[in-house]
């Protein structure tokens, strides 16, 4: 897991890489229903393995989860080692819970 130092330079480092304003927020978890019919529902938690975060990617240790105009989720090689993120429509969220 990142400390909040490294996932406040995550925050920065993506937001301008990526030319977009990323909420300050800190989210622990998010549920998704995917639009795209090829990935199924699923809940993604900071600390926890996630599968399916797009088709025929492997599981993944999810790092941080950030918000902007669509929900970025961080992993070691999407995020970290890789600038792109995966990314989730904020349509296809049904749960935010923050971190308090």
């Amino acid at each position: 897991m990142l400390t909040r130092e490294e996932t406040d330079q995550l925050r920065l480092q993506l937001g301008n890489s990526m030319g977009i304003k990323i909420r300050p927020k800190l989210i622990k978890r998010i549920s998704v229903n995917p639009a795209n019919h090829h990935i199924p529902p699923m809940d993604i938690e900071i600390g926890k393995i996630a599968k399916n975060l797009e088709p025929g990617a492997p599981p993944e240790m999810v790092l941080a989860i950030f918000e902007s105009t669509v929900f970025l989720v961080c992993t070691q090689t999407r995020g970290i080692d890789q600038p792109l993120p995966y990314f989730f429509a904020r349509e296809d969220i049904l749960l935010v819970e923050n971190i308090p």
